[in-house]
């Protein structure tokens, strides 16, 4: 669920079972990039505020600097309890009481740390998020992604009493939607033993169900009394609470199902055409830390665009984004953290063990949200080589076994020369006609990028390949705002190009969808090892970076709900 409790002086809200919300204002130190934290904790001075969520590179003092961000607050808390961060980057330390109690090595992951945090009282709590790159091949962000490493606690952080018992996992697959058939998963810690059953009510209508457990594991399918299906058109949500040696677990969920069969995609029962955005979750001023009406308002605006679907590039999208899908029904492709790894890390063994645990982590994270309709992971990753295939195989065996009811899939700028495909079960295709390449003639060729996309239908019609789906994963070309005339980095070059591939796309028997790149301008780096940004924007979205709409966006508005308004006719 969405909830704000936040205090508007700062302090923490508490409520009912004692998590307190720790977001607002928190006393702030820089130490400045290669300076070691444990040297220069004890006499570090806070003499700066700032504000939780946020990315501490943003603030004016410290703007696109590379170093460690210190925050500190005193909260009120005893005995053992659990923080959760929801999101930082780079990486991060926990310090209670000048004491440290865990470390995060992941960008965008949520953490859950239990510990001992002392008699009742007043104490003190500091974390130390990092956003300087690390350029072994073991880590999970490199200097040469194409979107901007933030450093800052850009997710919330609570703070409660731990539990007797955790919910590690709790799944709820649907079976057969219409006839209100799920199943649910759960894995409890804690105090577990002579735990023998949980009770489960849906809709907190009827009696308890019982759930069997076996330390403190179990799984049943389950009938939901009066089932309504979950849709774009009518995003149901329906509800179970799950209650467990005195604790009670509730979680929110559809019921829809996502099939792949012989070459198209379903969405119960019925053929699905995907035209929408990559997204990605960040704006100039906030970073990643955006906030809710900015993000109520993109993904409305898409709806209203005519648009079903966003990409979530590169890194797992925050249980605010996904609960604002679920409820105005768009589809969503999740994928983990990646961007071009090469071969250096894909054949790292800490580099694939982290891929692997943190891909994991973000279906655990997101499995019962109806939105999410693909996993994904690793994008533009070198998958033209043999090295790649051990990875792919074991990330795509990870998100099946933990859920199989989503197909699983990658972006690939590797195209025809990719070695891969058959681990997957939806061919994405990243592919940039008319923009990358030597030949960058000053008009949009309409004829090349219809001719493009055909030898990739071509492609994927392979006997091989012919049943699993075809996505056009990313697409597009940079439009400099208020740059007209219909030349290359003109709004209407790029509105030509993005109305022949939409075009092209609902056309085709062939193609599922495309998720055009992308919804808005976004900062990256001034260079990478790909490319050159001016401005260090990536200006190819559709908006603005303040999500004014160029000329593309309101083409394909026109068309888009123009098409709709005649299917529902039809």
């Amino acid at each position: 669920m969405i909830t704000n409790s936040q205090f508007q002086d700062g302090s923490s809200a508490m409520n009912a079972n004692g998590r307190q919300d720790l977001s607002g204002l928190w006393d702030f130190a820089f130490l400045p990039e290669g300076t070691s934290l444990g040297d220069h904790l004890a006499g570090l001075r806070f003499e700066t505020l700032t504000v939780v969520p946020g990315c501490f590179d943003l603030m004016p003092e410290y703007y696109l600097r590379r170093g460690t961000g210190v925050y500190r607050r005193q909260v009120e808390a005893g005995g053992e309890m659990e923080l959760i961060s929801e999101g930082l980057g780079l990486r991060g330390e926990i310090h209670w009481d000048r004491q440290r109690i865990a470390v995060i090595d992941a960008p965008f992951s949520r953490r859950v740390i239990r510990f001992d945090a002392g008699k009742s009282g007043m104490h003190e709590l500091i974390i130390a998020v990092n956003n300087e790159f690390d350029d072994t091949p073991s880590s999970l962000f490199h200097r040469d992604y194409d979107f901007y490493a933030h450093g800052g606690l850009f997710r919330p952080v609570t703070l409660a009493p731990a539990s007797a018992i955790r919910a590690d996992e709790l799944k709820i697959i649907p079976l057969e939607p219409a006839e209100g058939t799920v199943r649910i998963t759960v894995r409890f810690s804690g105090k577990t033993a002579g735990l023998t059953q949980a009770e489960v009510r849906f809709d907190r209508q009827g009696e308890p169900l019982i759930l069997p457990l076996k330390d403190g594991i179990g799984e049943q399918v389950f009938q939901v009394p009066s089932p309504h299906l979950w849709s774009p058109d009518d995003p149901f949500l329906h509800t179970a609470e799950i209650q467990a040696g005195g604790e009670v677990f509730a979680v929110e969920f559809g019921l829809r199902k996502i099939e792949c069969r012989a070459g198209k995609l379903y969405l119960n029962g019925r053929p699905l055409k995907l035209i929408g955005c990559n997204r990605h979750d960040a704006h100039p001023e906030f970073g990643y830390a955006v906030p809710l009406d900015i993000r109520l308002r993109d993904l409305t605006r898409l709806k209203q665009a005519g648009m079903n679907c966003i990409r979530g590039c590169h890194y797992p999208q925050s249980e605010e984004v996904l609960s604002l899908c679920d409820r105005l029904g768009i589809l969503v492709w999740e994928e983990s953290l990646g961007w071009g790894n090469n071969e250096a890390a894909l054949t790292d063994p800490e580099f694939r063990a982290r891929q692997i645990r943190e891909t994991r982590n973000m279906a655990v994270k997101s499995v019962n949200h109806p939105s999410v309709i693909i996993w994904g992971f690793l994008n533009e990753a070198r998958t033209d080589l043999e090295a790649a295939r051990p990875l792919v195989k074991s990330l795509a065996e990870t998100l099946r076994e933990f859920d199989p009811s989503r197909p699983v899939t990658y972006g690939t700028c590797r195209l025809a020369k990719d070695v891969c495909l058959d681990l997957v079960d939806v061919i994405s295709f990243n592919t940039y006609p008319c923009w990358y390449g030597f030949d960058q003639s000053q008009f949009c060729n309409k004829d090349d990028i219809r001719k493009n996309l055909s030898e990739l239908v071509d492609f994927s019609s392979k006997p091989e390949f012919k049943e699993k789906p075809l996505l056009i994963s990313e697409i597009g070309a940079e439009a400099l705002p208020g740059i007209y005339g219909g030349q290359r980095w003109s709004e209407e070059y790029q509105a030509d190009l993005l109305e022949t591939v939409v075009r092209f796309v609902l056309d085709s028997d062939r193609c599922s969808g495309t998720f055009l790149w992308q919804y808005c301008d976004t900062r990256t780096f001034l260079s990478n090892a790909s490319q050159s940004a001016a401005g260090g924007f990536n200006s190819k979205g559709l908006l603005d970076r303040y999500r004014n709409p160029k000329i593309s966006w309101r083409r394909l508005s026109d068309l888009l709900t123009n098409k709709n308004s005649q299917k529902k006719e039809d």
